[in-house]
């Protein structure tokens, strides 16, 4: 266990010492400042396209943190680990935590100016269950976003171009899936790979409370799929080797 937490401790220092992080996170800062410079706004919604945003910065993030690593320094790594699998889920550990980091920004700015300006940030007072909800929706798309940028990793997909030109085209149709399959319904035997994350942001993006029973469905259904794809990634990566 000590030696997990030493390789996603080394992974964590070495992003920040890179400027990969700093595009990603400057944008999210940028948006959610924008977002919240008008108030009062409704807690659920704002949440829930906060949660959006994040997915598609998170998806960013999985795509750049693969160039990262050096092979020799990933092989030295996985022979002090003794296992492949160890070495690749002490990554997604690692963008877990990057996901972590993106929701303090998230909810941070908001609830820190909420408290600045005397609770009138939102529409009424925020409750825990409004910090609880948000955080798990929106830990649910982030975490969903940064697998489906680890999926197109640079050894499954070499030529970069298609790989970032895939990922941009599966984000944009999982932002759009849940109006395209209410516009064009045949469109849900076409679409059903995609992770489901507007279709579950859309469950809440007009209600006044969490639904807790709405939450734990759509929390499931998007780290299955998150899930999914972390497999696939790394056994594609033990297959494929250096």
């Amino acid at each position: 266990m000590k030696m997990v937490c030493d390789v996603i401790r080394y992974q964590y220092k070495q992003y920040m010492f890179s400027a990969k992080w700093v595009m990603p996170f400057v944008l999210l800062i940028a948006f959610v400042a924008s977002f919240y410079s008008i108030s009062p706004v409704e807690i659920v919604n704002s949440f829930a396209i906060t949660s959006l945003v994040l997915f598609g910065v998170m998806t960013w993030v999985g795509v750049t943190t693969q160039e990262l690593e050096p092979e020799v320094s990933e092989q030295i790594l996985i022979l002090r680990l003794k296992s492949e699998r160890k070495y690749y889920i002490c990554h997604i550990l690692f963008l877990a935590v990057l996901c972590v980091i993106g929701i303090f920004v998230s909810m941070g700015i908001p609830l820190v100016k909420n408290l600045l300006v005397s609770g009138t940030m939102f529409s009424r007072k925020i409750e825990m269950l409004d910090v609880i909800g948000g955080f798990a929706l929106l830990f649910a798309c982030a975490f969903t976003g940064a697998m489906l940028g680890e999926l197109f990793h640079v050894r499954v997909i070499k030529e970069r171009t298609i790989a970032v030109g895939a990922t941009f085209f599966v984000v944009v149709f999982a932002i759009v899936r849940s109006g395209l399959v209410e516009k064009y319904p045949m469109s849900r035997f076409l679409v059903w790979v995609v992770p489901p994350v507007s279709d579950v942001v859309s469950w809440f993006s007009n209600g006044s409370r969490f639904d807790m029973g709405k939450l734990l469905v759509g929390f499931t259904l998007l780290m299955l799929y998150a899930i999914i794809m972390a497999v696939i990634k790394v056994e594609l990566l033990r297959l494929k080797k250096f």
